[in-house]
């Protein structure tokens, strides 16, 4: 009589086998899925903050034709401005997670403005995480921009920013 205990021993391994391939699989399909609240989405911007008013007028108008200008920020995961690194920047507050509005002494209507992911230089010893990073005008304002961060699957999260405007 054929020995029953290896036959079952194998047919226990083959379907535990098979229940990692099904669950594996079901993992990889799923990665990719929206999970929820964690997934980017556009952000309506809030109402500028009563601190923030006292920033939103500025003097003084685009530069003269044919002359451009640049400021520009370098601003650190809590909302602070390394000010030996930024220029012309009065204003930098941490809104949420990965939400922030920075404000400058000049109209940056007119301008282009780029913002990437970096560290000041006090903690240049650190690499910054990796990360994502948007940029657009602050609502209502002339002289603002509004940044947000994520890390690298689209979530919102706290890093630091280097932002430029030529205008």
């Amino acid at each position: 009589m054929p020995d029953l205990r290896g036959v079952g021993v194998r047919v226990a391994a083959w379907l535990a086998a098979l229940l990692l391939l099904v669950v594996g699989m079901a993992s990889i399909a799923n990665a990719g899925a929206d999970t929820g609240s964690d997934a980017w989405k556009p952000a309506v911007q809030p109402p500028v903050s009563g601190k923030a008013l006292e920033h939103v007028d500025v003097v003084g108008g685009p530069s003269a034709q044919g002359v451009r200008e640049t400021v520009s920020a370098v601003i650190d995961p809590t909302g602070a401005i390394a000010f030996g690194q930024s220029y012309e920047v009065t204003y930098a507050n941490r809104i949420d997670v990965g939400t922030y509005e920075v404000f400058f002494g000049k109209d940056i209507t007119k301008g282009t403005y780029a913002a990437t992911i970096g560290v000041a230089a006090l903690l240049a010893a650190n690499e910054s995480p990796p990360g994502l990073i948007t940029v657009a005008p602050r609502v209502g304002t002339k002289n603002g921009l509004w940044i947000r961060t994520f890390d690298p699957t689209g979530k919102s999260a706290d890093r630091g920013f280097h932002t430029i405007v030529q205008y």
